[in-house]
């Protein structure tokens, strides 16, 4: 070696002198990658230890045992379906990504046959997990036929059950299901816990040592930071949108799906927006979406590539106020207007000879329905022109949405002033 080149001593290499910094009119032992890769490295490890001392402080950080309450119009009554429960709470959902069927907070499921009957569907346990496992039809959308349709899909019935009647904050690592006492036939919801991988083995220790793991051990294990995701990073869950939403791992913010996220976000909790438009004050979003991740998820599962949409959360519950997987669909924004409160709006004119004119505004597009010989059979001719055209607007989407938005179009539910 030179006077004019210097080894690494960090990574080896024989560089010239210039590639080292200076300190002190000293050259450095290191060259200057690698020390500016170090200084980055301890940059970095001082930024994740003020993050973990935060996320110990900040409550709202750490995950807590919730769940949910399904909505009325998810739920299927025994005075319909004829079946019995099996205990006083049993409740059996719809579960829209599938074909006619509700999962209970049991683990049951029912099925509606064509005939229109109601049966209980059975399940196989799986040799390898132990779990019951269903085989159900789910609604995809096929890119090669261009339109919706039916897959075959095996599903256990504690994810059914998590999925519909647990808070899941973490959709992407939860990839393990803990059931009480390890008993993986027992599906009961208050007895599931959605966990990572590193979390259930620490789970599964504890029990095995113990005899028995209680709630709140298992809770520890889920909030404590030697058992999060490899690539879990503390800033990921700072509740850094509104001060409600955090993104919950990596994320592209130029993607489609964070924009539809952030703006819901915005939508329900930014008092920007609500000065400008305040009938979104009452509005929010469900805990499980206030994670950017878990809605990417559901984005990626509904989401047709290429298209432009509109995230609708009235069509299916109209009464509601929220933002979630249970209530929201994607629609263009040609169907969202329609199905908004004034989407389509009631033209009743009374002519020189007493009869009524009948026509309906649809954005702002006049259409005939029919003259009547009195007020109140134009009343009643409003709404069945309402009921024709929106009948028929759902045949005409039919296999080009999922079906969950086409049987939503066929029973909205009509209102006039």
């Amino acid at each position: 070696m030179n006077n004019t080149a210097k080894i690494c001593k960090k990574c080896g290499r024989e560089l010239p002198l210039d590639k080292f910094g200076i300190n002190h009119n000293y050259t450095r032992s290191m060259c200057k990658e690698c020390f500016n890769e170090g200084m980055r490295e301890k940059r970095y490890q001082q930024r994740l230890s003020d993050g973990i001392e935060t996320y110990h402080k900040d409550k709202s950080m750490k995950i807590q045992r919730k769940y949910k309450k399904p909505y009325h119009f998810q739920i299927l009554y025994r005075s319909e379906s004829g079946i019995d429960t099996i205990a006083k709470d049993e409740v059996f959902v719809r579960l829209f990504d599938y074909k006619s069927v509700w999962t209970s907070n049991y683990g049951r499921i029912i099925q509606r046959l064509n005939d229109g009957t109601y049966q209980l569907v059975k399940g196989v346990y799986s040799r390898a997990t132990k779990e019951l496992t269903y085989t159900l039809d789910r609604n995809v959308y096929f890119k090669s036929k261009n339109r919706w349709g039916y897959r075959k899909e095996k599903v256990t019935a504690s994810d059914l059950v998590i999925q519909m009647f647990v808070v899941n904050y973490d959709m992407k690592h939860n990839t393990m299901v803990w059931h009480k006492n390890n008993d993986t036939k027992d599906n009961y919801y208050k007895h599931l816990f959605p966990v990572t991988d590193k979390q259930y083995n620490e789970i599964l220790r504890v029990n095995e040592q113990d005899g028995t793991i209680t709630d709140k051990q298992i809770m520890e294990i889920v909030n404590a930071v030697e058992f999060k995701p490899d690539d879990w990073k503390p800033w990921h869950n700072k509740r850094t949108y509104e001060g409600v939403g955090y993104v919950g791992g990596d994320i592209d913010y130029e993607s489609y799906s964070f924009i539809k996220w952030k703006n819901m976000i915005q939508r329900c909790y930014s008092d920007v927006v609500h000065k400008l438009k305040p009938y979104y004050m009452d509005k929010e979003v469900c805990i499980e979406w206030q994670n950017y991740q878990n809605f990417k998820i559901w984005f990626d599962a509904h989401y047709i590539t290429g298209t432009k949409v509109d995230l609708d959360k009235d069509l299916l519950y109209k009464e509601g106020n929220i933002y979630s997987p249970e209530t929201c669909a994607f629609m263009t924004h040609f169907l969202n207007t329609v199905f908004e409160d004034r989407g389509i709006e009631s033209n009743i004119k009374q002519n020189d000879d007493g009869t009524y004119s009948v026509s309906m505004i649809v954005l702002n597009k006049k259409m005939d329905i029919g003259v009547f010989d009195s007020e109140e059979e134009a009343h009643t001719g409003f709404i069945d022109g309402k009921i024709d055209y929106i009948c028929d607007l759902a045949e005409k989407c039919k296999d080009k949405v999922p079906d969950y938005v086409y049987e939503g179009m066929l029973n909205y539910k009509i209102e006039i002033d």
